[in-house]
């Protein structure tokens, strides 16, 4: 052999040895990603855009970003990708701009992206419509009416796609409904024998369905199969925590199994930056907040956090609010408020800062951050309530009923609701009373919305408070001894009062005050009956000097 032939020969050697090197490193980085080895997949994939840097490197690379939450670390290399692709062949990258357009929030943009996409597929293509449908199911993107438009355009001509299959799977888990899941991770499982991220997803779904030892035999056989295979221990301690919480009497069985298991998950993925944030979120959902707010302030203590982690500190206020230590967790989440994009902010974070600052008594920033959060989220009515009982033990009658009013016309509104509502009015109008306020037009718009209230209770519920406060506020309307109305609220008092078993001494005041009003009321017509009125108040209050004078 020449010279030359060696050369060649070992030049083809080379690259051979070569492809196969970057082969073996493209196939160990996605099982690292299965593995939950992130930092391993992130050094693997790494190398490999700098040693081949392809587009469908670089593609798989920015989805791992993506399922990490970063969308823009994956923006950048989606954007190499798109420059690598000399040939515009590869349009998966321009997906993956789409899907980061989806967590900017921008809809129109992602949509403009997906058409395009769609306008230069060939007839027999189908693997866009699978990895576009993905797009709109991560948790930043949630979409997933969205993504099972697009999953079915794929089957037309996917329908052995493995992928399509395991995406399809993750949708369903997402909506909790836990028979089609399992059935596309079945089909998925008949294609491709060695899923084990599957199976630990099949797992979680026993967990989600409260079948705890179904899930636990499920995820053990996954451990045996592969003993190094992470997410089955964390699978296993998410679960051994949430049959903790279900069956108190085994939590002290289980809740060391559940954090032996996820100590063990935190080894095979070398205690990496990623796995420990996921702990913060599995403490989290596991409410187990002592832990959290110590491991949260670790974590963001050490030299390895950095903004794309920083829902760290979101965790961490929200933990020590739970803790009592409402300083620190408003501290933190005011922090995360200042830091993080704003898109990303949502209303829970200003509940629990309402909730902090509450507990601190500083009732005007607790107020100031609940309306902030009521305007982010429309739909949580328990805020208004919050907001609205904050406002009237603050004493701003005004502002009580004003969120009582809205509160009153939701269908779940209470008859405690509408009972604030009634008193938020009578107090605003004794404020104004007191204040000796001219706005004679106000004070009577408030005793009427005062009264329509406490009407709506006193009938409903033939409740004697209610009745108690329509009477006076009937008064004030209507300042007349001789009042009937007056007469009719404190006759019903007096009934419903009469009618109970047992007097308590509010029971007897509220007869005072009924009998009373009364007796004055017939002084003019009929004064036997007056006089008949002012004797019961004497036999219940023996030195009421009104009364004494009045006989």
């Amino acid at each position: 052999m020449n010279i030359v032939k060696k050369i060649a020969l070992g030049t083809l050697s080379l690259v051979f040895i070569s492809s196969i090197i970057n082969a073996q490193s493209f196939e160990d980085a996605k099982k690292a990603i299965n593995a939950e080895q992130f930092q391993k997949a992130k050094a693997l994939f790494n190398n490999l855009v700098q040693t081949q840097p392809t587009p469908e490197n670089f593609f798989h690379f920015g989805d791992l970003y993506l399922q990490l939450n970063r969308p823009d670390s994956a923006k950048i290399l989606f954007t190499k990708g798109v420059a690598a692709d000399d040939k515009l062949r590869y349009p998966f990258n321009n997906i993956g701009l789409g899907a980061v357009k989806l967590f900017e929030k921008d809809n129109a943009g992602a949509e403009a992206i997906f058409t395009k996409i769609v306008g230069e597929m060939k007839k027999k293509d189908y693997a866009e419509f699978i990895y576009i449908g993905k797009a709109y199911t991560y948790e930043a993107t949630k979409n997933l009416d969205k993504a099972f438009e697009w999953f079915e355009k794929a089957k037309l001509n996917g329908e052995k796609d493995v992928n399509l299959h395991v995406f399809m799977g993750n949708a369903y888990k997402l909506l909790n409904k836990n028979s089609e899941a399992v059935a596309e991770y079945q089909r998925a499982a008949n294609l491709q024998t060695d899923l084990l991220a599957v199976d630990v997803n099949v797992g979680e779904i026993w967990t989600q369905a409260f079948n705890f030892e179904l899930a636990e035999s499920t995820l053990k056989t996954v451990i045996a199969k592969d003993q190094n295979f992470g997410p089955a221990y964390r699978a296993l301690a998410e679960n051994y925590y949430r049959w903790a919480s279900g069956y108190p009497n085994k939590r002290a069985e289980l809740l060391p199994l559940a954090k032996d298991n996820y100590s063990k998950y935190l080894d095979l993925t070398d205690r990496s930056t990623d796995s420990r944030y996921r702990y913060l979120i599995f403490l989290y959902n596991a409410a187990d907040y002592s832990t959290l707010e110590k491991e949260a302030s670790d974590f963001i203590n050490s030299p390895a956090y950095n903004k794309n982690f920083i829902i760290a500190k979101r965790l961490k206020g929200y933990s020590a609010v739970e803790n009592g230590n409402s300083d620190a967790g408003y501290k933190a989440l005011e922090s995360f408020t200042n830091e993080v994009e704003k898109t990303r902010i949502n209303a829970d974070d200003y509940l629990k800062m309402g909730k902090a600052q509450l507990n601190l008594k500083n009732d005007s920033l607790a107020i100031s951050n609940y309306i902030k959060g009521f305007e982010l989220d429309t739909t949580n009515t328990v805020v208004l309530s919050t907001i609205a009982s904050t406002y009237f033990s603050s004493k701003k009658y005004d502002k009580a009923a004003l969120y009582y009013n809205k509160i009153s016309k939701l269908p779940k509104a209470s008859l405690k609701d509408w009972f604030y509502l009634g008193w938020s009015n009578y107090f605003y109008y004794a404020k104004l009373a007191s204040d000796g306020s001219k706005d004679a037009s106000l004070m009577n718009k408030t005793l009427l919305n005062a009264d329509s209230a406490f009407t709506y209770v006193a009938k409903k519920a033939n409740n004697i408070d209610a009745y108690v406060y329509l009477a006076r506020v009937e008064y004030y309307l209507d300042e007349a001894q001789d009042n009937p109305k007056v007469k009719e609220a404190f006759d019903k008092v007096v009934e419903l009062t009469l009618a109970k078993p047992e007097l308590t001494n509010a029971d007897k005041k509220n007869l005072v005050e009924a009998y009373q009003s009364l007796g004055t009321f017939y002084i003019k017509s009929n004064k036997a009956k007056s006089l008949e009125y002012y004797n019961k108040v004497l036999e219940l209050d023996p030195n009421n000097q009104q009364v004494k004078s009045a006989i």
